[in-house]
């Protein structure tokens, strides 16, 4: 049987593992975001539209991964108190 300390840190460090993931999937986000923006201005040399339709679909994808990760955690974080 476990320490309730020992079972404290391994479920404090879980809920910082969902956070960081949650982090890098915004932070993905807002750089497709960004592909977008830059091709649509035509600021990024894209000559077919690639980076425009790629970045929409796969922003579009993450966006419910980011918004599990973040209810998740939000539910660790409950569960803790």
């Amino acid at each position: 049987m476990e320490s309730p300390s020992r079972t404290s840190t391994l479920w404090t460090a879980l809920r910082r593992v969902v956070l960081g993931a949650f982090a890098c999937t915004a932070t993905l986000i807002v750089l497709l975001v960004g592909e977008v923006v830059l091709s649509v201005t035509g600021l990024s040399f894209d000559p077919h539209g690639y980076g425009m339709f790629a970045g929409i679909l796969f922003a579009a994808v993450l966006t419910p991964v980011a918004l599990a990760l973040w209810l998740l955690y939000r539910s660790m974080r409950r569960r803790a108190r």
